[in-house]
């Protein structure tokens, strides 16, 4: 399926329910140099598949970056780079980005600041980067602390793809179903409600795919993609700031980051939602809901309120509709605090 899909004054061309083999031979790849960029562990699961595409008539090389979330660092844009020293500015060029958020996000990023003329084409293979590269925002964050150093819109000619890759995931697909629930969070609690009804249980989650899911999530970004990317984040990145934040995984500082900016919302505005509910509801699909006792969530909360102060939150009205720019208060994130840990105390115990 095709769909011309825009943000703001942007557009770009999805095809997807279709495999990745079937949207490479509708590419014209005649005569071109082609990047491929993407992680040791998507290198080797395609590289030898992608390359039966290649005519002979072109050339192909892989930038491989590091396995894991954050690979757009300044090190890694400074070695992609460094590596496309070996490309000709002459012959046409495909930039094709492969994998997760931070593969798109650094090639995506290097493709607007280099001189190449070249077409950018992104292969998303979880929900969460086929969102972000909805997004069109692209980040390089720090080698140190993983926060944001640089940041720029850019569009790619395509995004292809094929949602078979993110059903074969199993602990991928817990965190697409979090950008799932995002979205419920921010734009609709009727599907947050569907999204309870049609995943009970992590053997639910596990045997469904997210096929389904793929023109809603398409519609929620084209209309609210700026508060989507944004809900969650600074409560995630205060994990980056906060002492033994290290003890969490990125996977883990996302779905933390996303709770508690979802419970301070529940505190602060005083929202008809029940948090423990939904609590229950992602304990049985398999979320760790304990924050590991090394976390000072003391300290947590004042780099939160630190990180709001450079860039306000975006309050919700009600679950599904967001309303006014906010910095949590002290007052609210010890509540919110010692909600979450009473609710966490509760379903331990039950």
């Amino acid at each position: 399926m095709e769909v011309l899909y825009r943000n703001k004054q942007n557009e770009t061309l999805i095809i997807y329910g279709e495999t990745v083999a079937s949207m490479m031979r509708k590419k014209n790849l005649q005569n071109k140099q082609i990047l491929f960029c993407g992680n040791q562990r998507y290198y080797d699961l395609f590289a030898e598949k992608l390359r039966q595409f290649i005519p002979k008539t072109s050339s192909h090389d892989w930038f491989i970056t590091p396995n894991n979330r954050y690979c757009n660092t300044m090190e890694n844009f400074q070695e992609l780079i460094h590596f496309l020293d070996r490309f000709s500015r002459q012959k046409e060029t495909i930039f094709l980005g492969i994998g997760n958020e931070g593969a798109l996000e650094l090639l995506g990023f290097t493709h607007h600041v280099s001189n190449f003329q070249a077409e950018l084409c992104f292969l998303p293979v979880s929900l969460r980067s086929f969102a972000q590269s909805l997004s069109f925002v692209d980040q390089i964050v720090s080698d140190k602390n993983l926060m944001t150093v640089m940041e720029i819109e850019e569009v790619p000619r395509n995004i292809l793809f094929d949602h078979t890759l993110a059903d074969q995931q199993k602990t991928g697909k817990m965190v697409d179903l979090l950008t799932l629930i995002n979205c419920g969070i921010v734009c609709d609690y009727t599907f947050l409600q569907n999204l309870y009804v049609n995943f009970p249980t992590r053997d639910a989650l596990l045997q469904h795919s997210f096929s389904a899911f793929s023109e809603t999530l398409i519609n929620f970004y084209q209309e609210n993609s700026r508060q989507l990317r944004r809900f969650g984040k600074t409560f995630e990145k205060a994990f980056f700031q906060t002492e033994n934040g290290s003890l969490l995984s990125s996977s883990m500082k996302t779905m933390f980051g996303l709770l508690f900016e979802l419970a301070w919302n529940v505190i602060a505005s005083d929202l008809h939602f029940n948090f423990k509910n939904f609590m229950i509801w992602l304990v049985r699909l398999g979320f760790p809901i304990t924050i590991p006792e090394g976390i000072s969530l003391a300290d947590y909360g004042q780099q939160v309120i630190a990180l709001a102060k450079e860039k306000p939150l975006d309050g919700l009205i009600q679950i599904g509709v967001v309303g006014t720019s906010k910095i949590p208060t002290q007052k609210e994130l010890l509540r919110t605090f010692e909600m979450y840990q009473k609710i966490v105390t509760e379903i331990r115990g039950e």
